[in-house]
């Protein structure tokens, strides 16, 4: 009975939020719907609002794991999941403008038992090599349960060499396969592991305090780390990593809404790309098959030179940054909860609703 309320008002909430005079109107709005969802077990994380590096808004509703009542914070770590290619592919591109590869480099140049030597690190990037997904691989068809990274689907690879699904630059299709051997190229050129270079080149220049790479392996992790979670049965269940969390580039670092808006801001600032880099990494790549792309290198282009995003979802995790490019506004979503088609509605109606203020 409780439920049924609550989604009625929600639905009504959704109705009127487009409609909202002012920021101050529709960030209230926003606000009471967001305390709804929570209370229906819709929503349980983390969001920040900024304009310009300016804070608007910013909530913390629900808990960091399963097991305990501990609070979540506003410096609560969460797994970014595919959020985490951004990061890659900025390492990626910085490697670029240092000269020490070139995007339209075949793969097997860095990484000579890579078996298709018509994918280019481009194709990595912008998900056109063609490649299988890696997970759906390695369980339903490998049917390999022992935990395994970036090195040994490597090796898988040029083992079984499996079929393309699709002539590289043909046409996109959205795969973390490339990004896990992204990481394996960053780790041969820069002769270190991909934690130490997120590290060096990322998180320790720009203060990213509380961003860092958790694997399944990891003996240990931060106090500040949220756990995966869903709610069934009346009550949070365990929903966190698993075997094939010990790869990396594709997902497993994990960070705070604060350290995401340094992150959005550094790249604003020209502090990690030079503007014609970023210009390429934030413009649809070109495919042979239409429609048109809506991917660049490493972001979803929204709109064309206005607005770039990237959302994340991994077991207990949904998340969602989308960039402003035009108007200066940065909406970050982190959760570790169940979240449903009404969560991602709202936010999605929130962010266009701002979009809309400011036309």
């Amino acid at each position: 009975m409780i439920k049924s309320f609550l989604s009625v008002f929600i639905l009504t909430i959704f109705s009127t939020i487009l409609h909202a005079q002012s920021i101050d109107q529709l960030i209230k709005k926003f606000d009471k719907s967001i305390d709804s969802l929570h209370a229906i077990h819709e929503f349980n994380g983390n969001i920040l609002l900024v304009k310009n590096g300016v804070m608007l808004y910013e909530k913390s509703i629900g808990f960091t794991d399963s097991k305990t009542n501990q609070k979540l914070t506003l410096s609560s770590s969460f797994n970014l999941a595919s959020i985490s290619k951004t990061f890659t592919s900025s390492l990626i591109l910085m490697h670029v403008q240092e000269g020490k590869l070139k995007i339209d480099d075949q793969v097997n140049k860095y990484l000579p038992e890579f078996p298709y030597k018509d994918i280019t690190i481009r194709h990595l990037l912008n998900h056109t090599h063609g490649m299988i997904e890696y997970f759906d691989w390695i369980n339903d068809t490998l049917k390999i349960k022992d935990t395994i990274g970036n090195d040994q689907l490597l090796v898988l690879l040029a083992k079984y060499k499996p079929a393309l699904n699709s002539v590289p630059g043909e046409k996109f299709n959205y795969c973390n396969t490339g990004y896990a051997l992204l990481s394996e190229v960053l780790e041969t050129i820069s002769d270190m592991p991909y934690t130490v270079l997120l590290k060096s080149k990322i998180t320790k220049p720009l203060k990213l305090e509380n961003t860092y790479v958790q694997t399944v392996k990891m003996p240990n992790s931060p106090k500040n780390r949220v756990y995966g979670m869903k709610f069934k049965d009346g009550r949070w269940n365990a929903f966190d990593l698993t075997t094939l969390d010990e790869f990396v580039g594709d997902g497993n670092i994990y960070s705070t809404i604060y350290d995401l808006q340094k992150w959005d801001q550094a790249l604003r600032n020209g502090k990690v790309l030079r503007q014609e880099i970023l210009q390429e990494a934030y413009t649809p790549s070109v495919v042979i098959e239409k429609p048109k792309m809506v991917y660049g290198l490493g972001w979803i282009i929204n709109e064309p030179g206005k607005k770039v995003s990237h959302s994340g979802s991994w077991n207990g995790f949904k998340n969602n940054m989308v960039r402003d490019l035009k108007n200066g506004y940065t909406l970050i979503s982190l959760s570790n909860g169940t979240a449903g088609v009404a969560s991602y509605k709202l936010l999605d109606q929130f962010e266009k609703a701002i979009s809309n203020l400011t036309q």
